[in-house]
């Protein structure tokens, strides 16, 4: 099995249960992994059979810039959505949204999601 991966990409949004948490906004640490059989680019050396990665980074920037919803679980099924309909040749993908400045009275690194989708 192949994989690309992006990882710990730090976007500004506004997902949260909190009134604060969607008018402050904070950050996420957004982990992709796009998983397949094989990726056709490793004999090909051509874009078109890979997954682009900066088309991902730009789609994932948006979607956690735009969310407004409650649940980081939430958005990391959105986030899943966009990978496995932008790269059809993928056979799943793990996301993982982590949140380091979650509104918990502890010291942690993140709370986070982890979700894995499979076509």
């Amino acid at each position: 099995m192949d994989s690309i991966v992006l990882k710990n990409m730090i976007f500004f949004g506004h997902t949260g249960v909190f009134e604060e948490e969607k008018v402050k906004g904070q950050k996420f640490v957004i982990t992709i992994e796009i998983r397949f059989d094989r990726i056709k680019g490793c004999d090909t050396d051509n874009l078109s059979d890979t997954a682009d990665y900066s088309v991902i980074c730009d789609k994932a920037k948006e979607i956690v810039e735009n969310d407004s919803g409650d649940l980081i679980e939430h958005l990391a099924q959105l986030l899943a959505d966009m990978v496995l309909a932008e790269v059809p040749d993928a056979s799943s993908c793990v996301i993982t949204v982590g949140k380091p400045d979650a509104p918990v009275v502890a010291v942690f690194q993140t709370m986070e999601v982890r979700i894995e989708r499979t076509r």
